[in-house]
């Protein structure tokens, strides 16, 4: 569980308008996510896929999945197994969970997307089934908290940053 102190575990709203719909990343999945930082020289990039559930005009992530062991990583590159993805896609959906995007990481504090992520993303929102108006990016840093994070809305049209809006503490 991620937290801030010792006993709040925290979780992030991000909105492409103040006020807007939000995607939500909950504690949990953060936890997933932060645990991949890259905070050594030789870590390597890690990533996964983020499954959510549609609350109102909110999207909740209650999941990003852990890297596979057949992933391709490197220090500044990641490319995922896509069959084993689908896969999982499969048995989320069986479970009321819905795939909306990726995540992973970068060696940086405050990470930005490169051409190849932006190019990657738009691709998987092209060439996938679904009726979302874009699929989420979600970038971990190897800064802790809000400012680590970097999260965009991609489709194939382009690339639109999502605000952090509101850390959400939980009590």
């Amino acid at each position: 569980m991620l937290s801030l102190g010792k006993a709040h575990p925290m979780s992030l709203r991000l909105v492409e308008v103040p006020g807007g719909p939000a995607i939500v990343l909950t504690d949990t999945a953060l936890s997933t996510m932060y645990r991949y930082r890259q905070l050594s020289a030789r870590a390597k990039e890690a990533g996964g896929q983020l499954f959510a559930r549609f609350v109102g005009a909110d999207t909740i992530v209650f999941e990003a999945t852990a890297p596979s062991i057949l992933d391709k990583r490197s220090r500044q590159g990641f490319k995922p197994n896509r069959r084993l993805q689908q896969i999982e896609i499969w048995q989320r959906h069986k479970d009321g969970l819905h795939f909306i995007g990726d995540w992973h990481t970068h060696p940086e504090e405050l990470p930005h997307p490169s051409g190849t992520d932006i190019t990657d993303m738009s691709d998987c929102y092209r060439l996938s089934s679904h009726n979302l108006r874009a699929f989420v990016m979600v970038i971990i840093g190897t800064q802790l908290g809000c400012r680590g994070v970097y999260a965009a809305l991609i489709n194939h049209t382009g690339m639109t940053p999502l605000t952090i809006e509101e850390t959400i503490v939980i009590e």
